[in-house]
């Protein structure tokens, strides 16, 4: 009888990977096991494929010396391993949503953009114009202080400012969002689930709201899935760098962390969430998960029992490894009246189907704060 080997591939996207073609970011490859025999390959939860259009993709492959692929069944359809920090830290307790605002500055820089390039343009091309007769327009001067500008330069310039301004003030809101909620934060709900939870099976349970505050609205329940960083650490030695010399291709070099490291792949350039709190240990903000997908959620009512349906993708089961990262968690939403919801989630563990998995061409996730949202708006 054959041994058998698992493997992990994963591509997994940076930070912002529209600008990247994934097929010219290396697949990193990690031996897991190597020379199992069948019975000890039925005690390991199932192989699976996570992939996106583009070409981004995380895999775990179970193959013979030989290449054949492993079809049989799996004894074990949990991957009963600790969960890693970046949960602990980034995806458990209550959270905050950014401000509106982050996004429309974002979208603004665009427009903004375009603008100086179309004036810088005109100016360069007035001079011919006004040679062949055609009225020009903007181009006189106004004085500023000593000197003396176009007239386009003042309109514009402002339009240039506007993201900035916005950023600044949206910044700003959150931070105060932030110092008056953790000032005095709500009770944590007390969350009870059926247990044997499984992938493709509706989620059943009761959710305890131990304090409802004035300004709460409504209050609903979801659960979601997605995908994860890879270890940073991991990734680096897998290519056969070293964690002080240059990165492999796809990550960036790392900034300084204001709290624990290996919360992230290094790839965001601090880009990714608005300005936090620095003595709460990963944030405030729930950052997208690349790969992700909710099930149908439900509001509570006074006597909290639920039962969400699964997600419409038969997805993997939690998996907890260096490079692959299939995360389950649950998440309360609360509605307020005057701000942004809050968020409270907890980490599930989910067992795998016991079908093969297999997603092909997904979309993958903006991964800045300001673009998640779970649930109706």
């Amino acid at each position: 009888m054959g041994k058998w080997n698992i493997i992990h591939k994963v591509r997994y996207p940076p930070f912002d990977h529209q600008r990247w073609k994934a097929n010219s970011v290396p697949i990193v490859e990690d031996k897991v096991s190597m020379n199992l025999t069948s019975e000890q390959i039925e005690q390991k939860y199932p192989p699976f494929l996570i992939k996106s259009e583009e070409g981004w993709l995380l895999e775990r492959r179970i193959v013979s010396e030989k290449g054949v692929q492993w079809n049989g069944e799996s004894s074990t359809l949990l991957d009963d391993s600790k969960f890693v920090n970046l949960v602990d830290q980034q995806r458990s307790g209550w959270y905050i949503i950014p401000n509106n605002l982050h996004s429309v500055a974002r979208r603004l820089i665009h427009f903004a953009v375009i603008l100086l390039l179309i004036t810088l343009t005109y100016l360069f091309v007035e001079p011919i114009l006004s040679a062949l007769g055609i009225p020009s327009l903007g181009t006189q001067s106004i004085r500023l202080g000593l000197l003396d500008y176009p007239v386009l330069t003042v309109v514009v310039v402002p339009f240039l400012l506007m993201p900035l301004l916005l950023r600044m003030v949206a910044n700003f809101l959150d931070l105060k969002k932030q110092q008056d909620y953790f000032k005095n934060p709500a009770k944590s709900p007390i969350l009870e689930l059926e247990k044997g939870i499984q992938s493709g099976q509706s989620l059943r349970g009761k959710c305890i709201i131990p304090e409802r505050r004035p300004d709460w609205k409504s209050i609903s329940i979801h659960w979601h899935v997605g995908t994860l960083p890879p270890s940073r650490i991991a990734l680096v030695e897998l290519s056969g760098r070293k964690l002080d010399h240059q990165p492999p291709v796809g990550l960036s070099t790392p900034l300084p962390h204001h709290w624990e490291e290996g919360l992230d792949d290094g790839t965001a350039g601090g880009e990714d969430a608005p300005m936090e709190r620095q003595d709460i240990p990963g944030g405030v903000f729930l950052r997208p998960m690349r790969f992700s997908e909710e099930g149908v959620g439900q509001v509570l009512d006074e006597n909290g029992t639920f039962e969400l349906p699964p997600p419409q993708n038969n997805w993997p089961g939690s998996v907890n490894s260096e490079l692959l990262r299939v995360h389950w968690e649950v998440v309360i939403k609360i509605k307020r009246k005057k701000n942004m919801p809050l968020l409270w989630v907890m980490p599930i563990r989910v067992n795998f189907p016991e079908s093969f998995v297999e997603l092909e061409n997904l979309n993958v996730n903006d991964s800045r704060t300001e673009h998640f949202y779970i649930g109706k708006r």
